[in-house]
């Protein structure tokens, strides 16, 4: 009995204890970067190092949490954030630069599960477009047995087995239109590739001589990139000097005087792939294909989109907000007639010439007013007021029916600009 007593009285205590040393809980991904954020400061330099040091580790997912920079902020801290901030658009670029992948087993079922499920797994959004020119939708079911596959594959053979195939002008952004395929041949064509996100597909060659000068003459070939949906470029570049054509016997199919500069081709908001045309030089008759074309084309893709709030419009002037690596100044908002108008300058910071030649992405910025019941005030219009090779100023143009002190404007813009390689190579294209 006394044994049995020692027993229970050694057990009472063990479980009392336990709670003494049981480990805590892990702190929530949330916590984690809090917790490193509030050390951003903290008065060890050997501590605000770790502490960047740290929230880099926790991959991009952190960047949602990382706080808004404000007037308080200090300088150390606005300028870590920063850094951490670039680092971490880098990184989910990167990411999303990946192709994305299917697994999907359906049989018989509607086009439209197919599509839905495909969209579920990859964000990728393939919508028909058959009706919108005069082409019967069969109403077809769709048998598909994908493991790990990528997306470009699924599709192609998808569209192939079904008699479809891309529209890439469907003036919608984020989308992936199809249509009846016009390829009376019915074969797909062989000389497509793939890299990560990206197709190549070269759709025609064409060799011209002006008759008027014999020695005006010359080999085009153009090159259709495409791109998965769920991402959206702003400018696709390919540098000359980056470029390697090549015939059957090895001979380079590109002239010195064609190996300098770069093709840039700017993307327009609502389409899903860009052609670009590649000139040739010192095609021989006797060149029967290019046996070879490789090269690095570079993307500038927009960084995750940042909202800038302004507010105390009557008398707010110069107010700079920084998010990653832009800057936006409101300058003022001023009556002009019956009109109002907000101007702010945007500015890219450590990225010189990216705003030089291509602009168009800051125009499909979104910018409106905020009322104190959420109430949306539209832009009237916009217009451009200044540019540089970094900076562009913009005035947007509103019709209010009352003062607006109560208002907030809302500017959207990606906090980032990210140049993103892509590695390409096609082989045994036919010359004419």
């Amino acid at each position: 009995m006394v044994a049995l007593r020692t027993i229970l009285w050694v057990a009472v205590v063990i479980a009392l204890a336990n709670p003494i040393f049981a480990q805590p809980p892990e702190p929530s991904f949330s916590d984690q970067v809090k917790g490193w954020v509030r050390r951003l400061d903290s008065d060890a330099l050997e501590d605000r190092e770790r502490a960047e040091r740290k929230i880099i580790e926790l991959g991009h997912q952190a960047l949602d949490l990382l706080p808004t920079v404000k007037p308080t902020t200090s300088a150390e801290t606005k300028a870590r954030l920063q850094r951490i901030r670039t680092i971490l658009e880098k990184a989910r670029a990167d990411s999303a630069a990946k192709a994305s992948r299917i697994t999907l087993t359906m049989k018989d079922k509607p086009l439209t599960e197919v599509l839905a499920a495909i969209q579920e797994q990859t964000e990728n959004k393939l919508v028909d477009y058959r009706s919108n020119f005069g082409q019967r939708a069969t109403g077809e079911t769709v048998s598909v047995d994908w493991k790990d596959v990528p997306f470009w594959e699924a599709v192609n053979q998808l569209f192939q087995e079904h008699g479809l195939e891309a529209y890439h002008y469907a003036g919608q952004p984020n989308i992936l239109a199809f249509v009846a395929s016009q390829n009376q041949s019915g074969k797909p064509n062989a000389l497509v590739r793939t890299s990560e996100i990206f197709r190549f597909e070269p759709t025609r060659v064409e060799s011209f001589m002006n008759l008027m000068d014999q020695s005006q003459k010359g080999t085009l070939l153009n090159l259709q990139v495409a791109w998965e949906p769920r991402v959206e470029p702003i400018v696709i570049k390919l540098p000359l000097d980056q470029l390697k054509v090549e015939d059957e016997e090895g001979k380079s199919l590109v002239g010195d005087d064609q190996q300098q500069g770069s093709l840039d081709t700017e993307v327009l908001q609502g389409v899903s792939a860009v052609d670009i045309q590649l000139p040739l030089g010192s095609v021989q008759r006797k060149s029967q294909k290019i046996a070879l074309l490789k090269g690095e084309m570079v993307a500038l893709m927009p960084g995750r989109v940042e909202t800038f709030k302004f507010d105390k419009l009557e008398t707010a002037r110069n107010v700079k907000d920084t998010r990653g690596s832009i800057e936006v100044v409101f300058e003022a908002f001023r009556r002009n007639g019956d009109i109002w108008e907000a101007s702010i300058m945007l500015r890219l910071l450590g990225e010189q010439g990216a705003l030089e030649s291509h602009r168009g992405w800051v125009y499909n910025n979104e910018a409106y007013l905020e009322g104190p019941n959420g109430e949306k005030i539209d832009i009237a219009g916009f217009e451009e007021t200044y540019r540089d090779v970094d900076t562009v100023g913009m005035s947007y143009k509103f019709v209010l029916e009352r003062e607006p002190a109560d208002f907030t404007f809302v500017y959207k813009s990606p906090a980032s600009i990210i140049s993103l390689p892509i590695a390409f190579e096609l082989t045994d294209i036919p010359l004419p």
